[in-house]
């Protein structure tokens, strides 16, 4: 079943991607729809809780939390580093993988920063950029926030292989993992949200925001210059 619909997701990509794309937003009045209904459960429950635990959970707990998921994610960027040709990349993350899962007690102590073996985040939608799949027009995801169609198959495979790491969970860990991993980035995307709740527009601002984001992180912060940035 998973195959078929990933193999769906990706025919849509394809179809959206045989014409020039002119107008990276052709859903807006739909997108706009799901972002406020997203707004609507991050103003009333999300963001919230987030404060809560930013204010009240003691900085040592916070850390090891972020540093337990943050362990999970660089697994799933060996997999896209590998899956990019990135061979100095993926010996350094799998030394941070190792080092904080042996001396850092499973991932809650980020021991290997210190060591300096740093890795930048990898997804399958970025994966799939350098591959050369067209990122798609510009959709909103229900809860998942701003995304391409591209990244909207990228997540689908992340979000399956994040739950095949934790599979053994029972489903009321599995359900309380999540709840934390949730409340955890979204206590990093505070200052970001702060921000774009100044603007005239926040969903313009946010779909800015996003997609020079993601050039910037595919392109492992080099973007192609544009000829017409010199005039």
């Amino acid at each position: 079943m998973k195959k078929i619909l990933v193999g769906f997701l990706l025919l849509t990509l394809g179809f959206f991607t045989v014409a020039e794309e002119v107008d990276p937003d052709p859903f807006e009045n739909v997108n706009r729809s799901i972002y406020d209904f997203n707004e609507a459960i991050d103003d009333n429950v999300l963001e919230p809780v987030s404060r809560a635990y930013k204010d009240h959970v003691p900085e040592i707990a916070q850390g090891g939390v972020s540093n337990f998921f943050g362990n999970l994610r660089d697994v799933t960027t060996l997999a896209n580093q590998i899956l990019q040709f990135k061979p100095i990349e993926s010996v350094e993350t799998f030394g941070r993988i190792l080092v904080n899962s042996t001396i850092g007690l499973g991932g809650l102590l980020d021991v290997a920063s210190e060591m300096s073996l740093t890795t930048e985040d990898e997804d399958f939608g970025q994966t799939m950029a350098v591959w050369g799949v067209e990122e798609g027009p510009y959709v909103m995801l229900p809860l998942l926030g701003p995304s391409t169609v591209r990244d909207g198959v990228g997540t689908y495979v992340d979000l399956t292989s994040d739950a095949n790491l934790v599979k053994d969970m029972d489903d009321v860990g599995f359900l309380s993992a999540s709840a934390i991993n949730i409340i955890d980035k979204r206590v990093e995307l505070l200052p970001a949200t702060d921000l774009l709740d100044k603007s005239d527009d926040s969903y313009i601002s946010m779909r800015s925001s996003y997609l020079q984001k993601r050039e910037f992180d595919i392109f492992d912060g080099n973007p192609p210059v544009e000829e017409d940035d010199f005039f």
